[in-house]
């Protein structure tokens, strides 16, 4: 986002909810601050509540993972749910994960398939035709999203380049 902290918590105590969900990230990656996962969650929960979207897939992210927590993936699953209805699909990868094992929730490998094809019906996840075993044991499913945007960014560029020269 490029400001500092300080200016984020101005932003922040004047209600502006992108600079409280700015700040949970920032104390959730450690981002110009230690990490402090309790901080964190605390500046998603604002968020969340004033309808920040991608704050409750943190969220869920900080119970998946117990981030300072006790793990809890039946809490994790909600607050994925909330942010899956916004068509997060890191959220949907999550909430498929969780049918797909059997974590938290009875395993349903229906529903962890439908989770999967809602993801691939995303024009940049065309090339993954995994098995789910092997689609839900990705480590880290954000990382690869970003291998791919950055590849689709590079492909771009390039054509950009072919057709208009340098520039």
């Amino acid at each position: 986002m490029g400001m500092n902290i300080k200016e984020l918590e101005e932003l922040a105590g004047n209600g502006d909810v992108g600079a409280i969900f700015e700040l949970g990230k920032a104390y959730y990656e450690g981002i110009g601050v230690g990490i402090d996962f309790e901080k964190a969650k605390g500046y998603f929960e604002i968020a969340a509540e004033r309808g920040s979207q991608i704050s409750n897939y943190y969220l869920g992210k900080i119970y998946y993972n117990g981030n300072g927590v006790q793990t809890n993936h039946l809490k994790a699953k909600e607050y994925f749910e909330k942010s899956s209805s916004a068509d997060n699909v890191f959220s949907k990868y999550y909430l498929g994960k969780l049918y797909y094992w059997g974590d938290g929730v009875e395993k349903d490998y229906n529903k962890a398939n439908e989770y999967k094809n809602a993801i691939l019906n995303k024009p940049i996840y065309t090339n993954q035709n995994a098995g789910l075993e092997e689609f839900y044991s990705v480590p880290d499913f954000e990382g690869l999203t970003k291998g791919y945007v950055n590849a689709l960014q590079e492909k771009v560029l390039a054509e950009y380049k072919g057709l208009y020269g340098k520039e």
